[in-house]
């Protein structure tokens, strides 16, 4: 019988905890919307067209769940007029990409023959176009991953990136 209430008053214990995180989750939103565009590429950056799409819809899952945005909306989105001061606009560009070597990362390993994406990415804000700052990303990866999987480590990367700064220029 004590067993059976200690029980019980441990779940009644674990729900309460339980409802906190959704009042806070609502506590941190600091802006309304997060817009994310397509990157640009420069010359000499050999990814497959793909690439492009896989890393887009990917920032916006990985913006998501920085919990810092009301709304992810897709590229070209409309946002109401009164919404657009607190509202960001993320845009980038693949500036280098090496393809890496799979020999010398299985012979060598130790991170030898890596793969290597870097990104130049702009944050501003969407009523006047004001930067909010530019961040250089550079992704390191096995050169066995495919491009879905390049592109979810570079979206975790630049969305952590996009956090800590934002972040770091409220505080």
């Amino acid at each position: 019988m004590h067993k059976l209430l200690a029980i019980s008053g441990l779940a009644v214990l674990g729900t309460s905890f339980a409802a906190a995180p959704v009042r806070a989750k609502n506590a941190e939103v600091k802006y309304k919307t997060v817009e994310a565009k397509h990157f640009d590429r420069a010359e000499g950056v050999e990814l497959t067209p793909e690439f492009s799409d896989y890393l887009y819809a990917e920032l916006r899952k990985q913006l998501e769940k920085t919990k810092l945005f009301g709304q992810v909306i897709g590229e070209g989105e409309v946002v109401e007029e009164a919404d657009a001061p607190a509202s960001v606009v993320v845009t980038g560009t693949l500036t280098e990409y090496k393809k890496g070597n799979v020999a010398a990362a299985v012979i060598v390993g130790f991170g030898a023959g890596r793969r290597g994406l870097k990104l130049q990415v702009s944050l501003a804000r969407r009523s006047d176009q004001k930067s909010l700052g530019s961040l250089a990303v550079q992704v390191k990866a096995d050169p066995r991953w495919n491009d879905k999987i390049l592109a979810v480590e570079a979206a975790r990367q630049i969305a952590k990136e996009i956090k800590d700064s934002l972040e770091h220029q409220a505080a």
